[in-house]
């Protein structure tokens, strides 16, 4: 939801101008505390580390379309890839369960349930960051999207010059993106093999660690806090924590179901 380095399925990135941007999974800040809040003008950093956001000036909301920085790449682009990654895993995790069911061999099934815990966690981090990106632009935030080869984050965001609508829109997106695939696979999905309950189990441990990290961001946000300082108290320390939760819930999904 700098750029601060993201542990894990969650990690964002604060600028020192304390400009960021959400990515998938949860933000997080470095245990230092984020840049400035909005009551300052901080200088735009010379130098734009990866994931941070253009680099802008802060200070205030653009003035119009000539202050925004460009796409990297184009939106339909992004979404042919994301795609493609989607039908390629979904094939990969159907693949691997036909031949667990049709051979019962000892390596295909534990393959298949290999296969399903990746396909879960990469279905996850692109529902989530597919939501935070309609939710950054469609209520006007400043949203570039990165370059087609990277895979995570999709997009920058400024924290300072976004309108807090926008942030609080990005920042609940990508909760109901991640929420949204779990919802389908439980729906879609039969849970009656191992694997299957594997690849639910996954996406719902992922789901679980994100929303555990951004559920704090998300309400500082509405009682009043400004984007940058909705990060506050969000360190590396959390972040992990959170990832060893959503683990051992998936786990523990996985044996209730199985």
């Amino acid at each position: 939801m700098a750029e601060e380095t993201r542990e894990g399925p969650g990690a964002t990135s604060v600028t020192p101008a304390g400009a960021g941007r959400i990515g998938a999974g949860s933000p997080g800040p470095s245990d230092a505390a984020p840049g400035p809040g909005p009551a300052s003008r901080p200088e735009a950093p010379s130098e734009v580390p990866a994931g941070s956001p253009s680099g802008a000036p802060a200070g205030g909301p653009a003035d119009g379309p000539s202050d925004r920085p460009a796409d990297r790449a184009s939106v339909w682009a992004l979404a042919r890839r994301d795609g493609a990654i989607a039908l390629a895993a979904l094939a990969l995790f159907a693949g691997s369960d036909a031949w667990r069911l049709g051979t019962g061999l000892p390596l295909a099934s534990a393959l298949s349930l290999a296969v399903a815990v990746a396909v879960g966690i990469a279905l996850g981090t692109r529902a989530h960051e597919w939501g935070h990106f309609a939710g950054a632009r469609l209520f006007g935030g400043i949203a570039p999207t990165r370059e087609l080869s990277s895979l995570f984050p999709i997009f920058d965001f400024d924290l300072v010059r976004s309108p807090e609508r926008a942030f609080r829109a990005m920042s609940v997106g990508g909760n109901l993106g991640h929420w949204g695939l779990v919802l389908a696979l439980g729906l879609l999905l039969p849970l009656d093999a191992p694997a299957r309950v594997a690849l639910f189990a996954s996406a719902f441990g992922f789901a679980l660690s994100a929303s555990l990290t951004e559920f704090p961001i998300i309400g500082r946000s509405w009682q009043g806090a400004s984007p940058v300082e909705s990060f506050r108290g969000l360190t590396g320390g959390k972040l992990r924590r959170n990832e060893r939760i959503g683990l051992a819930a998936g786990v523990v999904l996985f044996l209730l179901l199985v």
